[in-house]
């Protein structure tokens, strides 16, 4: 009973913190590009360039500093890193040209030392079913958050500017560094690490099919996360509060569509998959075409039903196609690379439109996915991973 009435408070504690720090995470990249187009008249150029150097910078941190550290160092870390949040928050509020930069920087930086580091506390706890329990709920207040928060900012914004969000935001920053006092953190591995090679994942069928069948959808997703609200603005002259509702729908599809693949994982990926680019291609050329607001919170319902499936199909290709030693260094691989386009898409997406407008530059996202569709269906229906038995996805 005693070790039951631990794990049910560990799991609280992981729930509460995953859902305090998203919530506050997604708020930050949502708003700071709102901010610095609308309160700093930052060109959108610019915005796309802010967003770039944010993923540029929490990529970095992740690879460089938070994966080569001992977990003594990492918790230290990571607490100084939601102390610094707390810090950033009201630096956002006074922020100008130029010191957003420097907070939007530094936030990116924090979030490469936090972020990683919750999934992985969520998964050492009890034995692997409890782990994978832990994992489950892990996952459910990533998708809760992703709801509730946008739901509260687009309230805040009915009465109030970009720059008090980041202020009514600090009580739960402050939960989450609470809690990261209690946050579990792996022991060190006393054996010497086995050897990967490095060429044989980076050609392997089951990496390269996530890395194809995940483009499809994270090169329109990194432009929605920075620009959606601001084309929202742009296109249909509305309100800075309904700019930002267009996220509602869009996550809420997407909570919706993980919790249906939670209980009916597909032994197929191809036909889920292929129907998840038919929809980001619709949902796009819906945004494009779209006469009216309500057309394009329609077609945001219909985008958030891909990034809801795409991301668990991708790493179900790679727990197909790899072996264990070779899944921790695939999946890697598969995040450093969503982090390049990260850094990549948002600043060419503001160049873009600067240059030909913004509601044409949502219609050119259609090239890349196309183009991307179909290397990934020739690759796939080649690869023999359709044989595979069906492994169980990764949390994200």
């Amino acid at each position: 009973m005693r070790i039951n009435r631990e794990i049910t408070h560990y799991a609280i504690i992981i729930f509460l913190i995953t859902f305090t720090t998203r919530a506050t995470n997604n708020m930050i990249g949502t708003t700071a590009p709102l901010l610095a187009r609308y309160d700093l008249l930052f060109p959108n150029y610019l915005v796309g360039f802010l967003a770039s150097a944010v993923t540029a910078v929490n990529l970095a941190s992740i690879v460089f500093i938070n994966a080569r550290l001992p977990g003594s160092t990492r918790r230290l870390l990571f607490i100084a890193s939601n102390a610094l949040i707390v810090a950033l928050l009201p630096m956002y509020f006074l922020a100008n040209s130029l010191s957003i930069w420097i907070v939007s920087i530094l936030t990116g930086f924090a979030y490469g030392l936090i972020m990683p580091n919750i999934l992985t506390s969520a998964s050492i706890v009890g034995d692997q079913l409890t782990a994978e329990r832990i994992l489950v709920l892990y996952t459910l207040a990533l998708s809760t958050s992703l709801v509730v928060g946008p739901l509260f900012e687009t309230y805040l914004l009915t009465r109030l500017g970009y720059r008090y969000v980041f202020l009514l935001f600090i009580p739960l920053a402050i939960l989450s560094l609470a809690l990261s006092f209690k946050v579990r953190f792996p022991p060190d591995p006393k054996e010497t690490r086995r050897v990967i090679n490095t060429g044989r994942i980076l050609r392997n069928r089951g990496l390269i099919s996530a890395l194809l069948a995940n483009s499809t959808y994270s090169i329109p997703f990194v432009v929605f996360t920075a620009f959606v609200a601001i084309y929202a603005q742009s296109v249909y002259h509305v309100s800075k509060y309904l700019a930002y509702f267009s996220f509602v729908p869009f996550f809420l599809t997407s909570f919706l569509t993980r919790l249906y693949l939670t209980i009916h994982v597909p032994s197929s990926l191809f036909r889920p998959m292929l129907i998840s680019i038919v929809l980001t291609m619709t949902g796009i050329t819906l945004l494009y075409l779209s006469p009216n607001y309500m057309v394009f919170t329609i077609s945001m319902s219909i985008l958030g039903i891909p990034h809801g499936s795409t991301y668990p199909l991708s790493t179900l290709m790679i727990s197909r196609g790899t072996s264990i030693e070779e899944r921790n260094a695939a999946n890697s691989y598969f995040a450093a690379f969503q982090g390049v386009l990260g850094i990549i898409v948002p600043a060419l997406f503001g160049i873009s439109a600067d240059l030909i407008g913004i509601r044409l530059s949502m219609a050119l996202l259609l090239i890349p996915v196309i183009t991307i569709a179909i290397a990934f269906t020739r690759f796939y229906l080649n690869s023999g991973l359709e044989q595979f038995r069906p492994g169980i996805p990764s949390s994200h």
